[in-house]
């Protein structure tokens, strides 16, 4: 059997014709599901450590456990840093603080 399709991310295209701009809608794939990658659609979970927030995306019913996160670090000073300096869904999220982050 071929080997699975790996994590991608699929961009649609749209031309809107009342603002006259090209309008996108972002799709993520795991391989075996395609979804609408909507920030309303997300699961979010958030943790709080060391003068550090961390906030972790994924798609409804993820479980913490699972490599289909996206990990962000937030300073007090507003400064964002990505788990694997990459905004890609591919982190686990029991626990953000102990993975490594670095600016995208």
């Amino acid at each position: 059997m071929a080997d699975r399709v790996s994590e991608q991310t699929i961009l649609e295209k749209a031309f809107d014709p009342i603002y006259n701009v090209i309008r996108t809608s972002p799709y993520g794939s795991s391989g075996d599901n395609l979804q609408r990658a909507l920030s309303n659609t997300l699961q979010i979970y958030a943790v709080s450590s060391g003068g550090y927030d961390y906030f972790c995306f994924a798609a409804p019913g993820t479980a913490l456990a699972t490599a289909k996160w996206q990990v962000i670090q937030l300073d007090g000073s507003g400064n964002l840093m990505y788990a694997d300096a990459n905004a890609n869904f591919d982190n686990v999220a029991t626990d953000p603080t102990l993975l490594n982050y670095a600016y995208s």
